[in-house]
């Protein structure tokens, strides 16, 4: 049964839009199985998550970034013996107590590879009878989007679909690109400016690193700089999915980052297209320096003679 706080918890000083309230609805009714809300960017996903999680009155519950939860997952699948179980119990245990409520944000899948450890892990999952309330920008039908590897995930997302309750939040409003955060990563910055130091684009992510080496990277950290950030279209995928882990992670660990780059953000991902890239320029556009630039522009557009 999944447990539920009082629809009053999602009362807020701002008004919920139309699909928030929805959610919430669904949130605080109980029923047999667990949630799963997907929508665009920025649409509240993670603030409705993070409000039913606070509230809701289990004894043991956990709740984690997809990221951190399948860096995890990996260390303890190897150090088990490939034993999924063993696995599964190590990261829910805490103490001597088993989480039996798991709320992920940001769940995604891209990898192949990561979708077979990802199907044996929502296996696991359910026949323990764990509760899990996730978010996603992506629909079910539309993880792992690969054509060649899609329809071996068909039979995982028809397993999602039969546990959880799906929820569309879709607002009209990408709340992050209107300055609603007060974030230590949105402290940080977007500038045209070199750097004398910090790590280059080239370095985070033109080498082969996973999400792991992000995390162990921010770990003992709460400020970054990034230079030498090239245009989004003017590097491989590989280098842009890294770049958009790397701000995931950022993002996630409320990382301070200084970004030094050759381009304006307005024309970094020119050319790019995708949920993660939305994610990414979603993301990037709660920097401080980036909701000035775009007040300028504005200003610029207006009047039409004033230089800055």
């Amino acid at each position: 049964m999944r447990p539920t706080p009082p629809r009053r918890v999602f009362d807020a000083t701002f008004t919920l839009d139309d699909a928030q309230a929805a959610a919430a609805d669904a949130l605080s009714t109980p029923g047999t199985r667990g949630i799963y809300l997907w929508g665009p960017v920025g649409r509240g996903k993670t603030w409705l998550l993070d409000t039913f999680f606070a509230h809701v009155d289990v004894p043991a519950k956990k709740r984690v970034h997809f990221h951190s939860f399948f860096r995890d997952l990996h260390r303890a699948y190897f150090r088990h013996g490939f034993a999924i179980d063993a696995a599964i119990e190590e990261i829910l245990t805490t103490g001597r107590v088993t989480a039996s409520l798991l709320c992920f944000d940001e769940f995604h899948v891209h990898d192949i590879g990561d979708a077979r450890l990802i199907t044996r892990m929502l296996d696991a999952l359910f026949a323990r009878g764990i509760v899990l309330v996730l978010t996603s920008n992506y629909a079910p039908d539309d993880l792992l989007p690969n054509p060649l590897f899609h329809p071996a995930f068909v039979p995982t997302i028809e397993r999602l679909k039969e546990h959880l309750d799906v929820v569309c939040v879709d607002g009209p409003v990408d709340y992050r690109s209107v300055g609603t955060s007060g974030s230590r990563f949105a402290s940080g910055t977007w500038s045209l400016h070199p750097a004398r130091d910090g790590h280059t684009f080239a370095e985070l992510c033109c080498a082969p690193r996973s999400t792991g080496d992000y995390l162990r990277m921010v770990e003992a950290t709460t400020s970054l700089t990034v230079t030498e950030i090239p245009a989004l279209a003017g590097v491989d995928e590989f280098a842009a999915q890294r770049f958009a882990n790397l701000v995931d992670v950022l993002y996630d660990r409320d990382v301070r980052t200084a970004f030094h780059a050759g381009v304006s953000l307005h024309e970094f991902a020119v050319g790019c297209s995708g949920l993660d890239t939305d994610r990414l320029i979603s993301r990037l556009s709660e920097l401080d320096s980036t909701r000035r630039d775009v007040l300028t522009q504005a200003h610029v557009g207006k009047k039409g003679d004033t230089h800055y």
